[in-house]
């Protein structure tokens, strides 16, 4: 599944940008299911509520206040990529995730399309609903 956003927020880039810096930060956007796990290299395994596998993310490059990029590994596979667009009144947020269960081959666009899509669209308007509710 790919899940695409173009999001605005009033809020400094550096601000939206430290949410992103190493996956171990996604938890304070998210609120998931406790702190992340530092496995070595870069590696995190993040916890995700209501799924028995962590997401386990490296970030693969960054630019500061500019660019993030990560990639999956272990029960989930797959990539993402967040850009930061600085406006007259804060920052715009535009990307994707790609990401799929491993093991299921062919079978993985179904099962994500049945019982995965809204719940990782969930994760993501949480983490937007967070970065609103913030003051400039």
């Amino acid at each position: 599944m790919i899940i695409r956003f173009n999001e605005h927020f009033n809020l400094a880039a550096a601000e939206v940008y430290s949410y992103f810096h190493t996956p171990a930060d996604w938890t304070r956007l998210y609120g998931l299911a406790g702190g992340a796990k530092d496995l070595g290299d870069g590696w995190f395994a993040v916890p995700l509520k209501r799924f028995p596998f962590p997401l386990v993310a490296k970030n693969t490059d960054q630019e500061k206040n500019k660019v993030v990029r990560w990639v999956f590994r272990g029960f989930w596979r797959g990539r993402g990529e967040v850009r930061f667009f600085e406006t007259t009144d804060g920052v715009t947020v535009e990307g994707f995730e790609e990401i799929a269960v491993r093991w299921l081959f062919f079978l993985s666009p179904l099962f994500e399309w049945l019982f995965l899509e809204r719940r990782f669209r969930a994760i993501w308007e949480i983490g937007w609903h967070r970065l609103r509710k913030r003051r400039p």
